[in-house]
């Protein structure tokens, strides 16, 4: 089999979905693995038993527990598009059918791979973005950075927001965000007080037609959203300018440090999971785990367990000498 139809519609499934450039990366690569073997069995329409197959496959042949988690989360979202758009694309009746549904993913335990600020970081971030306001972008960058650490908005949310989608509400300002499932409700984040006062500092500076809550203010874009690239390049920047540069921090980082954050203030994980939005509680437990861990003083514990000079001599039953 030379060509297959899931090369074209895998390359469509990515294009149509705001997916990161890792994403895409990501999942390019494992479509790529997963046509080769459909195409090297001759498997034009796959079942249910033939993923299982490929799966068993790379398994034994050693590939990690993430790489086959990142395997079928890419499948299961390219044959769930698949299911959805087959009458609109006119595919064959084979795609009607989701086969990924009785398979479930790989397990991996929860970690928390980006650092999250320290309070003094995360107050140092947004005091110096504020102290440092001349220009149009720099009550830009505070808002965004105030808005991120206080609310936990994800990066893509902030490229996406819309100026009518901030709404005062019964004397407090909310952000909307459109649902992407039809039987959901449009969700939202309250802002503080300080947030909201960096937001409104910001608005009140602009006197353009652009619909997006924040832009480039870059002369000839009139209409156009912050782009993925301009976003990194500008955050790049305030984390320059506050001295925190060479610490491997991400847009995402400031996301993770609201929501330990919140769960240092006394928050519940229940609170934590909404103020998130996250959809299952797993998620949000990570945060859970993360703050445990780093309370944890086993480390120095057994160091000093150890090295104690002076032992304390205690006999059980089996009379066997214990340290204190």
């Amino acid at each position: 089999m030379n060509n297959h139809p899931l090369e074209d519609l895998s390359k469509r499934y990515l294009s149509e979905n705001n997916f990161s450039n890792s994403t895409v990366k990501s999942y390019g690569f494992a479509f790529m693995h997963y046509i080769k073997y459909l195409k090297e069995h001759d498997i034009e329409f796959a079942k249910t038993s033939d993923v299982i197959k490929f799966r068993e496959i790379k398994r034994n042949l050693g590939y990690s527990t993430t790489w086959i988690y990142i395997q079928i989360s890419a499948l299961k979202g390219l044959y769930r598009y698949l299911r959805i758009n087959q009458k609109n694309f006119v595919l064959p009746l084979e795609y009607a059918y989701d086969i990924m549904i009785p398979i479930k993913n790989e397990k991996i335990n929860p970690v928390i791979k980006k650092p999250i600020l320290t309070l003094e970081q995360a107050k140092y971030m947004i005091l110096h973005t504020k102290e440092i306001r001349k220009s149009f972008w720099h009550y830009r960058n505070h808002a965004i950075v105030y808005l991120m650490l206080t609310s936990g908005l994800r990066s893509y949310e902030i490229l996406r927001a819309k100026r009518e989608d901030y709404k005062l509400v019964d004397g407090g300002w909310l952000l909307y965000f459109p649902s992407n499932k039809s039987n959901s409700t449009e969700s939202y984040v309250k802002l503080s007080k300080g947030a909201a006062l960096a937001m409104n500092d910001y608005l009140n500076l602009r006197h353009d037609d652009n619909p997006y809550l924040f832009i480039t203010h870059q002369k000839g874009i009139t209409k156009k959203a912050l782009s993925r690239m301009f976003f990194m390049h500008m955050f790049r920047s305030v984390l320059k300018e506050c001295g925190l540069d060479n610490l491997g921090i991400t847009p995402h980082c400031l996301r993770h440090t609201a929501a330990t954050v919140n769960l240092l203030r006394g928050g519940t994980v229940e609170s934590t999971k909404q103020f998130l939005r996250h959809t299952c509680i797993e998620s949000t437990l990570v945060y859970v785990h993360h703050i445990e861990r780093m309370k944890d003083d086993s480390e120095r514990q057994i160091d000093a367990f150890i090295l104690k000079e002076e032992p304390y001599h205690y006999h059980d039953d089996n009379e066997f000498l214990i340290f204190e």
